[in-house]
């Protein structure tokens, strides 16, 4: 859940709904313990049926990076159980990292992603509404203009303002 978390709230790119017919993977921490697998254990045999791999070779990397952290948000570095954490990953299917030191270097290496995602949540919050195809023109500027600025969050504000889907604001139903 964390990986997907993140590819849906830091990134903006939610993966898609599991298919119906898999199970869902076992929330207890201490179940999959008492059975002597990690989290990343279990998510590989989890990945090796076709349905989940593509979905889960993009988030499980993410969710890897923040398994440092336990359910409460409590650092450790090793399971209940006494087994290690292994928090390496690769993000973007570029960035190789080892824990949420190198993740976190990973994702500064590509601002552009989370300047987008970043802009994307703020001018859907912006407009009230979930963004469209039509709004893309809209981002693409907003964060080429907010990169330029080195991410400033005043000009992600001021672009969102300037841009077209604010000043001009469609699909609202006029109330009789």
């Amino acid at each position: 859940k964390r990986g997907a978390w993140v590819a849906g709230v830091i990134f903006n790119d939610p993966p898609p709904p599991p298919p119906d017919i898999i199970p869902e993977i076992e929330a207890d921490d201490a179940l999959m313990e008492a059975k002597g697998l990690t989290i990343r254990q279990r998510l590989k045999q989890h990945a090796s049926d076709q349905d989940c791999a593509s979905c889960h070779a993009r988030i499980d990397p993410m969710g890897f990076a923040l398994e440092g952290f336990d359910p409460i948000g409590r650092w450790r570095e090793r399971y209940s159980s006494g087994l290690p954490i292994d928090a390496s990953g690769r993000l973007f299917g570029k960035e190789t990292f080892t824990d949420i030191e190198g993740f976190k270097d990973a994702v500064l290496d590509h601002p552009g992603i989370f300047m987008r995602a970043f802009s994307e949540h703020l001018l859907s919050y912006a407009l009230g509404r979930a963004l469209t195809l039509n709004d893309k023109p809209a981002v693409d500027l907003i964060a080429q203009r907010v990169l330029a600025e080195r991410g400033r969050f005043s000009t992600v504000v001021t672009e969102i303002v300037k841009s077209l889907p604010f000043r001009h604001k469609t699909g609202q139903q006029q109330k009789p």
